[in-house]
């Protein structure tokens, strides 16, 4: 009879998006040595700024892309009263599924092994919702495989408005490249400007976009958008040059 697979092989499973994110302090324990885990991708700072501006004290979070889990437990660990969550890649979602129940936090967290559907009738809203390098993945890991890029930008924007309807408080991060891959960029030259320009056009009957961050290279602390460092930085990496919005539901008041 084959053997349980534990917390840390669940968490290091060979998959496209294995190994991304740092494993969250509240559960970090329940792994034994870390030390050998990936560095993440600035959730330290992400969760710092999250701990700022977002209302996460008894509120009700919804994470979407999950991964395994830091933001999700990030939430909890700021006093966020439930966080629900969804994670098509079928270890990440057990593995934070089990993290869960081993820190006595299954009460507050529920997960849905499944990718979310941006465009099904709401049934549930939230006070707070992640949605963080999840949308450019659109017509790959999740959605139509048969759309054509123009097509996916226009139903990113689509599901953005839809929703507004879902939640009070959205933080949205969007790759530069669709699917993630550099021959299709989604943005002319890859830059910040174009980006926001896209989210802000697209979405301004549909929320209030009350703050553009991006992480300073050398603080790595996440800072309003200026003109400093509006421009691209091919320096610092891809990932370092997506801003962070904050938005405002103009629908759930």
């Amino acid at each position: 009879m084959p053997s349980t697979p534990s917390l840390k092989d669940l968490y290091l499973q060979r998959s496209k998006h294995a190994n991304y994110q740092l494993v969250h302090p509240l559960v970090a324990k329940l792994l034994g040595d870390t030390s050998d885990l990936p560095a993440g991708k600035l959730e330290v700072a992400r969760q710092t700024y999250f701990d700022r501006a977002l209302p996460l004290l008894g509120a009700r979070v919804l994470d979407i892309g999950a991964n395994t889990g830091y933001f999700s437990f990030g939430a909890l660990d700021s006093g966020a009263q439930h966080v629900t969550c969804y994670e098509g890649n079928q270890e990440h979602a057990a593995f934070v599924a089990h993290c869960a129940e081993q820190a006595g936090l299954a009460d507050r967290l529920r997960m849905n092994a499944c990718y979310f559907d941006f465009l099904a009738p709401i049934s549930e809203t939230f006070d707070v919702t992640y949605c963080l390098n999840v949308l450019h993945h659109l017509g790959d890991d999740f959605g139509d495989q048969s759309l054509s890029v123009d097509a996916a930008r226009e139903q990113m924007i689509k599901s953005l408005r839809h929703m507004a309807g879902l939640t009070r408080v959205l933080v949205l991060q969007l790759g530069f490249n669709w699917k993630g891959d550099v021959r299709c960029p989604l943005f002319d030259g890859g830059e910040k400007a174009a980006l926001i320009d896209f989210v802000a056009q697209g979405v301004g009957d549909s929320w209030v976009i009350e703050e553009v961050t991006v992480p300073n290279p050398v603080s790595r602390v996440y800072e309003p958008i200026s003109e400093d460092n509006l421009p691209r930085n091919n320096q610092v990496g891809e990932f370092m040059n997506r801003p962070l919005f904050k938005m405002r539901s103009r629908v759930l008041v």
